[in-house]
């Protein structure tokens, strides 16, 4: 990494990251002044703080151009100018350079996810070597990313968890805003931006309005396009930068059918050279990404504030199936498909994750995505294929102790799945209810019934709670008639949450003890109102903002008050959970397409996809 090593005090920002700023009058786009923060103690302490005996990580955490890099930046110059500052260009260098650790040495991680999603990924050993050598580790990532790095307990996450944290707001205080009211009488920029309206001052200072009408006002509808070809990548996990052939294929499917008729050489003509064109600076709504050596291009990568912008206006908007199907064609990162699986598994879009779990089963040999291909095919009836995805994994990776656990498995479930069928019935017909379940779980509620009606009391306990998170309402209801308690108690509380006075009545003049305590607390309440569409949208923005808690307390809602459209949307924007409880919904009020959609999921438009129509 010699060659990417510099002196602290010589580093040039814009290498480092850092957005160039709306320029002077005269042109000049030089860095602005400096606007003290309220953190920039507790960042050099955090940086200093174990000097000289060893160093630390420290990792800030901020929405896009909210100055967070500038920051880390102006911090590291501050503390450690004559130290050497290194910019890895992937996690194998820092991998490589923990056996032989420098000192008195600056790692930068500008978007430290890029290293903990990488194949090999950054680790706890890795950083921590570097940090004991008396060097210094410093990331940036944004809140919905800190988020998603620390909810898990693997190395990773606990790598990311053990990072001195630096939290940057997206506004700037009262202290920070008299300061740069101070600067604003020395630098025009400073004082441009205190005078925007509805964007913070950094936002500003790195072009963040003109990014915005770029989108909003574009030149022409190609180039609305490209943007929201390059943006729905983006919200579906997609890191690389997407080349022009893909963008000029996906685009196909967010333009109008009398734009459609012109080639995509056309459609790059008109829409490259505007999202690419620098608006202040090197910002640009599309910026150009080297191929990996000096003098190529790799692809385009979209600009950070115009992302998320599009993203929360996109973000339940339904990604056109062209561009999910040229994504899957084009991408060759595995890291890639990993997350546009996982993207498409949450959205329901089950046909487009197997096509990313079929590409890293046989491309990339990732036995992972061979179990979880199985799980898929297994859930859609289609167990002869499972078991030949998981016999093929196995003929090439024999130790696979996973593939062959999944593939017994799979043979029993095939085994239990024929002995329930008609007579008669087949495969290529509709999958029966009872099957369908028993292939929808992998066997789990069907196994705690019969251990359940055994005796076991713990099966029994386990088996009601899956019940009610899946919203079987008949078995709760069969399950308390029959003087099981914990039923009982679950069917209550699910008619509480629902408001269903009358059916809570009904099983209190029956003696229901649990129905009659809820009514009574319904009662009690009439009068505390109801969950209001302000409400739920705060808790839309905390799920925006990467807090998990917030989606189960937003999809429970959505659940309690019935909202299937509510829940569909959740479901587009790919919201932890919702796919759970929009298909507990559709159990509970007996939906003849819950079947379906559980085995096949929807299409690119939001329709439940029925066998004879899988692609």
């Amino acid at each position: 990494m010699a060659h990417d090593r510099a002196r602290v005090d010589t580093a040039v920002p814009r290498e480092l990251g850092i957005h160039s700023a709306i320029p002077t009058p005269s042109g000049d786009d030089s860095l602005p002044e400096y606007v003290e923060r309220d953190f920039d103690f507790q960042l050099r302490t955090a940086l200093s703080a174990y000097l000289p005996k060893r160093g630390n990580f420290v990792v800030m955490v901020g929405g896009s151009s909210t100055g967070k890099t500038r920051s880390l930046y102006e911090a590291v110059c501050d503390s450690v100018p004559e130290w050497w500052l290194v910019r890895p260009p992937d996690a194998t260098s820092l991998l490589e350079a923990k056996d032989a650790p420098p000192s008195q040495t600056v790692f930068w991680l500008d978007e430290l996810q890029q290293y903990l999603g990488a194949q090999p990924a950054l680790t706890h050993e890795c950083v921590w070597a570097l940090v004991r050598h008396g060097n210094l580790v410093v990331g940036t990532l944004w809140p919905d990313q800190y988020a998603k790095w620390t909810d898990g307990h693997d190395d990773v996450h606990q790598l990311v968890k053990s990072a001195s944290v630096v939290s940057v707001l997206d506004s700037l205080s009262p202290v920070e805003f008299a300061d740069a009211q101070d600067k604003a009488a020395k630098d025009s920029r400073i004082r441009a931006a205190l005078s925007a309206r509805g964007v913070g001052l950094t936002q500003v200072l790195a072009g963040g309005p003109q990014l915005v009408r770029s989108w909003e006002l574009p030149v022409n509808p190609y180039v609305k396009a490209m943007i929201a070809v390059a943006a729905d990548a983006h919200r579906l996990g997609v890191q690389s930068a997407l080349s022009e052939k893909l963008l000029a294929d996906a685009m196909y499917g967010y333009l109008e059918r009398h734009q459609r008729h012109e080639s995509t050489e056309f459609y790059l003509a008109q829409a490259l050279p505007h999202t690419t064109r620098p608006l202040y600076g090197d910002v640009s709504p599309l910026m150009p990404v080297d191929g990996g050596r000096a003098g190529t291009l790799g692809g385009y990568a979209i600009a950070d504030y115009l992302a998320q912008h599009v993203r929360k206006e996109r973000r339940a908007k339904h990604v056109p199936e062209k561009a999910w199907t040229t994504l899957l064609t084009h991408l060759e990162r595995p890291e890639d498909l990993r997350r546009l699986a996982d993207s498409a598994t949450v959205r329901l879009r089950l046909c487009y994750a197997e096509v990313a779990l079929t590409r890293l089963a046989q491309e990339f040999g990732d036995g992972k995505a061979a179990v979880e291909l199985a799980d898929l095919l297994v859930r859609q009836d289609r167990l002869d294929e499972a078991v030949r995805v998981l016999r093929h994994r196995l003929d090439n990776s024999p130790q696979d102790r996973m593939a062959g656990k999944k593939l017994s498995h799979v043979q029993d479930l095939w085994q239990r799945a024929d002995e329930i069928r008609p007579p008669g019935g087949s495969r290529s017909q509709p999958i029966p209810a009872e099957v369908a379940e028993i292939l929808a779980d992998g066997g789990v509620c069907d196994d705690l019934r019969r251990e359940a009606d055994a005796g076991d009391v713990f099966a029994a306990e386990r088996l009601v709670e899956l019940l009610a998170d899946r919203g079987y309402l008949d078995e709760l209801r069969d399950r308390a008639d029959h003087r099981d308690p914990q039923a009982a108690e679950a069917l209550a509380d699910l008619y509480a949450a629902w408001g269903e006075v009358d059916l809570l009545r009904e099983r209190a003049d029956r003696g229901d003890r649990p129905a009659r305590l809820r009514l009574s607390k319904l009662h009690r309440q009439s009068n505390a109102g109801v969950e209001t569409k302000y409400e739920i949208s705060q808790l839309r923005a905390e799920v925006d903002d990467g807090q998990s808690e917030a989606a189960l307390k937003l999809c429970t809602l959505l659940f309690d008050l019935r909202d299937y459209a509510g829940l569909r949307a959740e479901v587009d924007a790919g919201t932890s959970g919702a796919a759970q409880r929009l298909i507990a919904l559709y159990t509970a009020n007996r939906d003849p397409e819950l079947i379906p959609l559980r085995a096949f999921g929807l299409d690119a438009d939001g329709d439940v996809i029925y066998p004879s129509q899988r692609p």
